[in-house]
């Protein structure tokens, strides 16, 4: 359920995608290390981590490699294609109520921290996911979202000129984008979840021109002459939301 399977980075020319030991990376350039990052400044090892969204299971195999005891998640059991031992899998569709429910009362306050790496903006409620991930999280424990980021540079421009947000136009529909989200958004989705201690920085990597087309690519450069001028967080492609379960 991670996403930018598709996606073509143009930096010096040429088109990457990047993988773990074999595994797709369905997110964003340096993304799933920033989450890693992330979990390790926080987490200590042992701690157990649930991933909402695994893909074919390369941020679990990174965590479980890091000493996390990790539980994979998704709607696609035959793309989870790791063979590891040392976490689980379960099958679930994030867009089933009944399934989504059931999952949450059987783990309720089970883990240490909670993924949601790369799913939100492919869900027809946000609001419930983030409530099921804090749910899931023990008290003290974290919830880790992360997004396109509807308000970096390129973003900006990109809305202003097309009246569409960067990473949500009709070619990136048909593979599940549906809802972007401000980051000042998923911090009060989060807020009103129950988290407290809301942290929300930006990730992966948002190259100096990345576009798919000489149309994109046009773009990028309008947005770089404005960016000096722009306030807030810019940079990255992508947000990372870090928020911690009250006691």
């Amino acid at each position: 359920m991670s996403t930018f399977l598709d996606n073509k980075f143009v930096f010096a020319g040429k088109k990457t995608l990047e993988y773990y030991k074999g595994l797709l990376i369905r997110a964003d350039k340096g993304l799933h290390r920033d989450i890693a990052n992330v979990i390790q400044s926080l987490c200590p090892p042992g701690s157990r981590i649930l991933d909402m969204g695994a893909g074919q299971g390369a941020l679990s195999l990174r965590l479980s490699e890091l000493g996390y005891k990790v539980k994979a998640i998704d709607s696609n059991l035959e793309d989870f294609k790791t063979s590891g031992t040392d976490f689980e899998y379960e099958l679930i569709d994030f867009d089933e109520p009944g399934a989504l429910e059931a999952f949450v009362k059987k783990n309720e306050s089970a883990f240490d921290a909670v993924l949601g790496i790369e799913v939100i903006e492919h869900l027809e409620n946000p609001w419930s996911y983030v409530r099921s991930l804090a749910s899931l999280a023990k008290p003290g424990g974290l919830v880790i979202v992360s997004t396109p980021h509807t308000a970096s540079w390129l973003t900006r421009i990109y809305y202003l000129l097309t009246g569409t947000f960067f990473g949500f136009q009709k070619h990136n529909l048909s593979y599940g984008h549906i809802n972007p989200i401000a980051p000042f958004e998923l911090a009060l989705i989060m807020e009103r979840s129950g988290l407290i201690n809301i942290n929300v920085r930006a990730a992966g990597t948002l190259p100096p021109l990345y576009a798919d087309s000489l149309r994109h690519l046009a773009l990028s450069i309008v947005g770089l002459c404005f960016r000096p001028f722009q306030q807030g967080l810019l940079d990255g492609y992508c947000v990372i939301a870090v928020g911690e379960k009250k006691f």
